[in-house]
């Protein structure tokens, strides 16, 4: 619920009494006296409360607030509008203009009509416009979801899956390498399990958005022939309800990504593969002692010299 309006601070703050406030200081400053000042406090004193609990001023605050509120509104969606047409490709955003001028070419053609049937035009165009920022939002969660697709490898995902379910099976591991891989199983299966989520919005998301085109170009055609517009709001009665259905069914992709599941905790699961990492690490080789050089061969002393041949005797 909105909240009540001060409608004392709306009334000080209106141009009337402004005007008066102003007056009043011209007076006081002209005659250098606080007279003014002080008649100007005491009917403020007096008419401030009396405007302020008046019916008639309460509800043209109301209605301004209102149409400031609505203004915003109006503002901040034309805002995200264009931040969505420029995420479209350029054939997306053709598309789309296409349908605005079948749009436009629909509220053309039935500005013609009598008072009685122009009563509906306003309804219609409001339904029109509708249709346009639903196809522009589901457009715009297609791109997300492409982009989505474009970094994500669900037969990578399938591989690993059937890896770590092999490497759990089998034998040589620890138990509790064994937990870790078969915590990392359950987070694969988990992302495998959203990647077809999202996949079936996407496939939803486009069967919608190419029913709310046809639907269009058959109102459009029929509008040439100035039927009654209370068969046309019908038709659009019926696609904005499956539209909005439509909308409620496909959840936008930050909510299918997100990780609100114990399983997903990064921490607790990054805090138990270090720890096994630390259990398992090899500890690093003892330095060996250092082993002394063998002795060099000390080279062997020199044999003497031979003796000198003995002389012979002669007789």
């Amino acid at each position: 619920m909105q909240e009540e309006p001060n409608y004392l601070a709306h009334a000080f703050k209106s141009q009337y009494n402004v005007i008066g406030l102003a007056t009043a200081v011209g007076f006081a400053l002209l005659s250098a006296s606080a007279l003014p000042l002080l008649i100007a406090a005491g009917v403020q004193l007096v008419a401030l409360p009396l405007v302020a609990g008046s019916e008639r001023f309460q509800r043209l605050i109301r209605a301004r607030l209102s149409e400031e509120r609505h203004e915003e509104t109006r503002s901040r969606r034309r805002l995200e509008a264009s931040e969505m047409l420029q995420a479209l490709s350029s054939a997306e955003f053709q598309r789309y203009r296409e349908l605005e001028g079948q749009a436009g070419e629909i509220r053309g053609n039935y500005k013609g009509l009598d008072s009685t049937s122009r009563m509906l035009l306003d309804e219609l165009i409001q339904k029109l416009d509708f249709l346009l920022a639903f196809y522009l939002r589901m457009r715009h969660s297609v791109v997300r979801y492409e982009a989505y697709f474009a970094t994500t490898d669900a037969e990578r995902i399938e591989e690993r899956i059937a890896m770590l379910k092999h490497e759990i099976a089998g034998a040589g591991a620890s138990e509790r390498v064994r937990q870790i891989k078969a915590r990392t199983q359950a987070v694969l299966e988990k992302r495998l399990e959203r990647y077809h989520k999202a996949l079936e919005n996407k496939q939803l998301v486009d069967a919608q958005t190419e029913t709310v085109q046809e639907v269009l170009q058959l109102l459009r055609d029929q509008s040439y022939s100035i039927r009654d517009p209370r068969s046309i709001t019908e038709q659009l009665d019926g696609l904005i309800s499956s539209a909005e259905e439509t909308e409620r069914g496909v959840r936008d992709l930050d909510s299918i990504l997100s990780a609100d599941d114990d399983l997903l905790s990064a921490g607790s699961l990054t805090a138990e593969v270090e720890a096994e990492l630390e259990s398992l690490q090899v500890p690093p080789p003892r330095p060996q002692p250092a082993r002394s050089a063998p002795p060099s061969r000390v080279a062997p002393p020199p044999l003497p010299p031979p003796p000198p041949p003995r002389k012979k005797l002669t007789h």
